[in-house]
C-alpha cells in the first residue's frame, strides 16, 4: 500500500492587531451652580441689567394686586355715578336715540368708557413695574411714576440700619400685605414700599442678606 500522505495543515489565520484600551480620562469638571432665580415674574435677564457684575439676585418684590384693585373700585363707582345721573336727570337720553343730540351724547359716553378702560390698563401696567430687587449686596428700588418716568435707587447693605414690616387694618391682615420700610444711615432717603405682599417674609430676607454681606466683607454689625 502506498504510504499515506500527512494531512494538510490548516491555513494560517491572520494575526489580529493588539487591542489597546483607552486610558482612563479624568471626569470633566462640574459646571458652577447657576445664580438663584428671582422669585417672581421678572426674568433674570431683565433683572441682571439693573445689577452690578457678579451680583446675585435673591428676590423680586412686586406690589400687592389689592393696590390697583382700589383704583378699579374708584373707577367703577365713578361710572355708576355718571350713569345714574343721566338716568335720573335726563332719562329720555337713552330712550330716544332718534335725536342727533342724544346719539352724540351716548357716543361720548361710550368713548369715555373706552378711554377709562385704556387708562385702567395703563395704570395696571405702571403699577406692576414698581418693584424692589433684593440681591446679595444691595437693594434696588424701581419707582415707576408713569409710562415714561422711572426712578431707580440703589442702597448698599452697608447703609441699611433697620428693616421693619407694618400691617395695619383688617384688609392688610386678611390679604397679607403691608408697608416695608428700610431705614438708611445718614442723610440717605429711606426705602418705603407700600402694598408689599407678605412684608414679614421679605423683611427677613433683607435682614439675612445684609447679615451675610457684612460677615463676608468683615463689616462691623450695627444691630
Amino acid at each position: 500500500m502506498p504510504p499515506e500522505s500527512p494531512p494538510d495543515a490548516p491555513p494560517n489565520e491572520p494575526e489580529q492587531p493588539p487591542r489597546f484600551s483607552p486610558p482612563n480620562l479624568p471626569n470633566p469638571p462640574m459646571a458652577p451652580p447657576s445664580p438663584p432665580r428671582p422669585t417672581d415674574h421678572l426674568t433674570f435677564s431683565q433683572s441682571e441689567d439693573l445689577m452690578e457684575p457678579g451680583e446675585k439676585l435673591l428676590a423680586v418684590v412686586h406690589r400687592h394686586p389689592i393696590g390697583i384693585f382700589f383704583v378699579y373700585l374708584e373707577a367703577l363707582a365713578g361710572v355708576i355715578a355718571i350713569i345714574a345721573l343721566f338716568v335720573t336727570v335726563a332719562p329720555e337720553t337713552f330712550q330716544d336715540l332718534t335725536r342727533q343730540g342724544n346719539r352724540w351724547l351716548v357716543a361720548g359716553i361710550i368713548f369715555g368708557l373706552a378711554a377709562l378702560i385704556f387708562f385702567l390698563f395703563v395704570a395696571t401696567y405702571v403699577y406692576r413695574l414698581n418693584r424692589i430687587l433684593i440681591t446679595d449686596r444691595s437693594l434696588v428700588e424701581i419707582s415707576q411714576r408713569s409710562l415714561f418716568l422711572r426712578r431707580i435707587s440703589r442702597l448698599n447693605f452697608e447703609n441699611v440700619e433697620d428693616v421693619t414690616a407694618a400691617q395695619l387694618g383688617i384688609l392688610s391682615t386678611i390679604f397679607n400685605y403691608g408697608t416695608l420700610t428700610v431705614q438708611t444711615a445718614g442723610t440717605l432717603e429711606n426705602f418705603i414700599f407700600k402694598y408689599c405682599p407678605n412684608p414679614n417674609k421679605y423683611a427677613d430676607i433683607i435682614v439675612e442678606a445684609r447679615r451675610a454681606y457684612l460677615q463676608n466683607f468683615r463689616v462691623p454689625l450695627h444691630d
